[in-house]
């Protein structure tokens, strides 16, 4: 494995090199093009075979592009000083705060004491706790590490041997609940935001925390009905008789009464949430709103600076702020222009019907990620294909990032999903097989794209298609 990633790193400058100074340059491009679709090609050869720390691969990509001479330092690095930077980075310290406080287990458990302690009754908890609790932590990999032992110890609870059916479900329930519903919220991942800072700025008011909220409702609505049907005619045991409450109930009686910590976190989501959802009512952005609060939850000492320190992902912020580099970049040395002219023959006919769109592009999506295995790689790469056309859509550029973020989430071959392996980890891979996430995946897929159908005429009464 060592020795594929130094030759993929470097087959991946090779390439750099060739495209970058021998390539003669096309028509319509200038060498500051080149030298930035050279550091793009040669950046996804590293991010697909993991050659080095991808946030270090994006660094690299970025100072190339000052050192080359192709873009100046100032719009390079532009994206950290934007509004989508400050609101991951405030996001990730509000799910940060509900975590360290027990919050997130305590609302877990409580939704999970409402149900019969059977297989319908506790993937159905799984499914809305995960609901409620995804927009409160804009970061996959915690909600699989801290779900999936949640699903153990119930289905332990059940009498579920290890990698059964049941058991696979009940695993499978609580990422479909923590983890699929990240495409229901703005809030819920960052890799959402990450998407939405591909767009150019004048297509990114449309998605909105409440804007972003209402357009997937219907998707919403037919992931978890759908899912949650799916689920039990796959894995339900056939003697799914209720059975003692005890597991759940003496986790309760464990965290004992709410915290002074949990109270004030739970206030400060919840009237951050309430201020995003009331952005363009009450002027305030949405960086702003959670930077308001994190600053609240410091001079209380709910978070602690030692807590900026371990408990957020400063590698992935800085990974996904080079990401997000790439939209304007691209646009600024005339790329998108380009590759516009030279993909339209192929893109035109999908991106002009949103009909055809919201069927197609998840599938081309779904084939990507048997190369590309990071979720928000693949996502950028389907973006920054098709930002060239923006102007020719038959709908609203936004829509886009909405059918993008939905489809990275496959889960069909093991490798393809980061944050379900985070979950099966969680649980030393000790409770779903890989068949059956193999055909939860599968169902999914099929979802998503009728969830995204059934948008369309949400998003045709809301002129944006």
């Amino acid at each position: 494995m060592k020795h594929g990633k130094l030759i993929a790193g470097v087959i991946g400058l090779i390439l750099g090199i060739i495209i970058a100074f021998f390539i003669p340059v096309p028509h319509g491009l200038t060498h500051a093009a080149m030298v930035v679709l050279a550091t793009l090609v040669t950046a996804n050869i590293f991010w697909i075979f993991n050659v080095i720390p991808s946030f270090a691969t994006g660094l690299l990509m970025l100072s190339s592009w000052v050192v080359l001479n192709a873009v100046p330092f100032e719009d390079s690095f532009a994206i950290f000083s934007s509004t989508t930077m400050w609101i991951i980075i405030g996001g990730l310290a509000l799910g940060a705060a509900a975590t360290k406080t027990g919050l997130i287990t305590r609302i877990a458990y409580k939704i999970m004491s409402l149900f019969p302690a059977n297989f319908k009754g506790q993937s159905l908890a799984l499914f809305i706790s995960g609901t409620i609790i995804a927009p409160m932590i804009p970061s996959a990999h915690p909600k699989a590490a801290m779900s999936t032992p949640l699903a153990k110890g119930i289905s332990n609870a059940l009498g579920y041997k290890p990698k059964s059916a049941a058991s696979s479900g009940l695993f499978l329930a609580a990422m479909w609940g923590f983890f699929v519903t990240e495409g229901s919220f703005l809030s819920a991942t960052a890799q959402n935001y990450a998407f939405k800072g591909l767009l150019p700025a004048k297509y990114q008011a449309v998605l909105s925390w409440g804007k972003w909220f209402i357009m997937m409702l219907p998707w919403t609505i037919v992931i978890l009905v759908a899912g949650y049907f799916l689920l039990n005619s796959l894995f339900k045991p056939k003697d799914d008789k209720p059975v003692s409450r005890e597991f759940i109930n003496q986790q309760l009686s464990d965290l004992g009464g709410m915290s002074r910590n949990e109270k004030i976190t739970a206030a400060a989501i919840l009237i951050a949430i309430v201020m995003w959802i009331l952005e363009s009512t009450i002027n305030i952005p949405s960086a702003v709103t959670a930077l308001i609060w994190v600053s609240v939850l410091v001079a209380l000492k709910v978070l602690t600076p030692d807590d900026f320190k371990s408990r957020l992902s400063w590698s992935t912020i800085i990974f996904i702020g080079t990401v997000m580099a790439l939209g304007n970049v691209m646009q600024t040395v005339g790329l998108t222009n380009w590759l516009r002219d030279v993909l339209k023959p192929v893109i035109g006919p999908v991106v002009g019907n949103i009909w055809i769109a919201v069927i197609v592009l998840p599938i081309v999506i779904y084939l990507i990620k048997f190369v590309v295995v990071s979720l928000i790689s693949a996502g950028t790469l389907v973006t920054l294909a098709l930002l060239p056309f923006v102007t020719q859509m038959g709908f609203n550029p936004g829509i886009l990032v909405i059918i993008v973020t939905t489809s990275v989430n496959v889960w069909l071959l093991s490798y393809m999903n980061a944050p379900f392996l985070t979950g099966s980890a969680a649980v030393q891979d000790s409770m779903a097989s890989r068949a059956s996430m193999a055909k939860s995946s599968v169902g999914y897929m099929v979802i998503n794209i009728v969830g995204l159908l059934i948008c369309v005429p949400l998003w045709q009464l809301m002129g944006l298609a």
